[in-house]
């Protein structure tokens, strides 16, 4: 595999697992090459549960993408982390200086480190720390690196969350033989391809409405200031559906087609006819208004929490709300995000760092993570670039950088649903 160009990223979903290949264009857009993906029940609330059966979808996937894509191997892959327990931390550090003298790179690293050890706890790991600001001699100075001061304090953010976060990821891709690349957080990867320098200075929320979590990374003056990871999600509503007596797949399906986040906003009710899961009962027949309110009652659940964040902000959301993720796709989403908080609230919309050959398909929000992925893979790779000796992976020893990305977003969102699917008579797997 050309690792100067073409880059993996792997997606744990918590209904799906999928690799995606891409490749870094000469003009700063990303060209999907191919994506592959499967049911898996491996993985809950962004946590690997089971790693040999996550492990053993991998390897099939990525013998699926080597084909698919053309590339003769795959050692190489990028894994964005977000999951339940993940919360941000602050912490402050101060350094005394006998007589004035220059801070330097040496100072601020020795800070942070002392940061991350005062904040070490047991089965807790430090997933990020972000310096959110700093003083020197009591004025708040951005960049304080070669001034001169008696006495420094720096200011962090630390992304924390289970251990067993990490070891159980990095169990499930020892099993595969496939390296790990670059594990940034989901956060970071869709705030990336989805929020511009101006929304992260004005004062953004981040909302991705994902399979089995609903995630909130509130940003600030450029930088992540709330972080909360909510265990529900669009799977929560679609078993409220089977509830009525129907199986998952179409129970998934009548919420994608006819469901609606606000019952007030369904005009024209109509009554549904749905196979009923025991194929000895006559078909279940359901409202379209009712499925409405089972699906707003849920929504206010796994919302509020987020909701109580948002209202109790020191600072106005200037730059409103972004959603994302496969819930966001459920009609009159936004209605209800208004109604709800009062503020602007849009789509999620990544199609601008994609290349114009691009499948429509991949413009679709839950593929958002993964080329945010892709786009923090590249950045990483120019600081610490990958060599091959003698088949042997070697890293250049440099220092790690946050990287500033330019502005590249648009608005606008995608119809994803038609009235041709058909609702199945079986019992299948919900995707």
């Amino acid at each position: 595999m050309n690792r100067i160009k073409q880059f993996v990223a792997v997606d744990l979903g918590s209904s799906r697992i999928s690799v995606l290949a891409a490749e870094m264009q000469e003009d700063g857009f990303l060209k999907i090459i191919s994506e592959e993906s499967k049911p898996s029940d491996d993985i809950k609330c962004g946590i690997v549960e089971q790693s040999s059966g996550a492990a053993f979808k991998i390897c099939e996937l990525q013998r699926y993408l080597q084909n698919s894509a053309h590339i003769q191997e795959i050692s190489d892959v990028s894994v964005s982390i977000g999951a339940k327990s993940m919360k941000l931390i602050a912490n402050s550090v101060s350094r005394f200086i006998a007589h004035p003298n220059i801070v330097t790179e040496k100072l601020l690293e020795d800070m942070l480190y002392e940061c991350k050890r005062q904040s070490e706890q047991l089965n807790v790991t430090i997933f990020e720390a972000i310096a959110l600001s700093y003083e020197l001699d009591g004025k708040k100075v951005d960049a304080p690196l070669g001034l001169t001061g008696k006495q420094i304090t720096a200011h962090y953010h630390l992304v924390t969350g289970s251990s067993m976060i990490k070891t159980k990821i990095d169990d499930c891709f020892d099993r595969t033989g496939i390296r790990l690349e670059y594990t940034p957080l989901a956060v970071e990867a869709l705030s990336t391809v989805l929020l511009d320098d101006r929304e992260r200075e004005e004062g953004c929320a981040l909302v991705n409405l994902g399979a089995t979590t609903t995630t909130l990374a509130i940003y600030k003056n450029r930088a992540l200031q709330h972080l909360l990871v909510v265990p529900l999600g669009a799977k929560n509503i679609t078993r409220d559906i089977e509830d009525l007596g129907i199986n998952n797949a179409n129970a998934e399906r009548l919420k994608c087609l006819k469901g609606s986040a606000l019952e007030s906003l369904v005009l024209d009710p109509m009554a549904i006819k749905i196979p009923s899961i025991n194929p000895e009962s006559q078909p279940v027949l359901i409202s379209t208004k009712f499925l409405a309110t089972i699906i707003e009652a849920r929504l206010e659940e796994m919302l509020q929490p987020i909701f109580n964040v948002i209202d109790e902000l020191p600072f106005p959301l200037d730059a409103g709300i972004v959603i994302t993720g496969g819930g966001s796709k459920l009609t009159n989403i936004i209605d209800f995000f208004v109604q709800k908080t009062n503020i602007y609230t849009r789509f999620g919309n990544h199609s601008e760092w994609l290349s114009e050959d691009t499948p429509e398909k991949f413009f679709d929000p839950t593929f958002a993570q993964s080329v945010g992925t892709l786009i923090l893979t590249n950045e990483h790779r120019k600081e610490l670039p990958i060599q091959e000796e003698q088949g042997k992976i070697i890293e250049e020893p440099k220092i790690k950088k946050k990287s500033k990305l330019g502005e590249r977003i648009t608005n606008g969102f995608i119809n994803f649903f038609s009235d041709d699917n058909k609702f199945e008579n079986q019992n299948t797997a919900n995707k």
